[in-house]
């Protein structure tokens, strides 16, 4: 089974400025993202989507492939990643080398390992899913949580048939991660919701690790998780 991997990352981050190229832990985010993947005992290729020069210097060093520069309209805060991920599957296919499973591997989820990588595609073969994420408790719950206004009002942002006094009562969900996003290419090629087939959660117990950085705080944060847990080194 032929397996690749991208990792998409663009130039224009505006949370903070050039965060793809960030240093974590004495590295780039996106070395970080490429090392996961390389380590993967399943992933066979690693590619970068990219449409800096920058960028694209830095993940050949780290071992990446990046085989194209990603076209300026797909690269903008407004351009859906889904876009990219046609444009990377259709440039594999007018290579004639299609994989049977495709794998995102985004540069935001420093905490992410190899390992994971590898227990999210061996889930999504086992299950015989359509699309795997990952995903963790809830930080919040919608069911008892979250507000939202109507008429000016406060209301609760989800509403239960059933009065519930309890968060601890409330029905269990999940928040998505950026760990991966694992697919076969015509199922990325064919839907615009990716979760109207069978998709499939990767459960991440230490809901710490589930950290997405989009802030310098995030950034911070992640670090002191690294430190303390020594999950990066």
């Amino acid at each position: 089974m032929k397996i690749y991997s991208f990792t998409f990352a663009r130039s224009g981050s505006k949370g903070i400025k050039n965060k793809n190229l960030i240093k974590f832990n004495k590295k780039p985010l996106i070395s970080w993202a490429i090392q996961d993947s390389i380590k993967s005992k399943l992933i066979n290729k690693t590619f970068i989507s990219t449409d800096s020069l920058k960028i694209a210097r830095v993940a050949k060093r780290a071992g990446a492939i990046v085989p194209f520069l990603r076209p300026k309209r797909l690269s903008t805060s407004l351009s859906p990643e889904y876009l990219s991920w046609h444009h990377a599957i259709n440039f594999l296919k007018s290579q004639k080398d299609m994989p049977d499973l495709f794998v995102s591997v985004p540069c935001t989820a420093p905490l992410r390992t190899s390992k994971d990588l590898d227990n999210m595609i061996t889930l999504f073969i086992k299950e015989k899913a359509d699309f795997v994420v990952g995903i963790c408790d809830s930080h919040r719950s919608p069911y008892f949580n979250l507000m939202k206004k109507k008429n000016n009002n406060l209301v609760l942002f989800s509403n239960l048939k059933k009065k519930i006094f309890r968060r601890q009562d409330t029905p269990r969900t999940f928040d998505l991660t950026t760990f991966a996003y694992i697919a076969k290419p015509n199922y990325i090629l064919n839907k615009s919701n990716f979760y109207t087939g069978k998709a499939r959660g990767y459960y991440i117990s230490e809901k710490y690790r589930s950290i997405d950085i989009d802030t310098l705080e995030d950034l911070e944060y992640a670090e002191f998780l690294n430190k303390k847990y020594g999950i990066k080194k």
